[in-house]
């Protein structure tokens, strides 16, 4: 059973880093960020709760959108994705996809990937 994949988002993929001529760290992307990401269909993405649990002692990750994706999505760590809108901008892929495609009964309806609003 497959969901429709009614919106499409931009996908630049983390190609490495290294230094320019001058010893400047670099951080290259495919597409570069400065161009649209190579387009990609999705299930769509919300913005979570805003809700955060008091754990002392525990790191956090701020997650500003989720987005929901079939199988096979092509994207990881580091990547970043254009949402086109509600909100609109480039966020980064924050840790590895929440992988719902090995459940017990056959069914693969895809992941999760966390964002974080790109800033700079």
């Amino acid at each position: 059973m497959m969901f429709p994949t009614p919106w499409s988002v931009g996908v630049h993929v983390f190609s490495g880093s290294g230094e320019d001529a001058h010893g400047n760290p670099t951080i290259t992307f495919t597409p570069p960020l400065s161009q649209p990401g190579t387009a990609v269909a999705v299930y769509g993405w919300f913005v979570p709760s805003t809700t955060e649990l008091p754990l002392a002692g525990h790191d956090r990750v701020i997650v500003d959108v989720q987005l929901l994706v079939p199988p096979g999505f092509p994207a990881g760590p580091r990547d970043v994705v254009d949402l086109p809108d509600g909100p609109a901008g480039q966020f980064e892929v924050v840790g590895y996809p929440e992988d719902y495609t090995h459940g017990p009964f056959g069914w693969a309806p895809g992941a999760v990937l966390n964002l974080r609003k790109v800033d700079g």
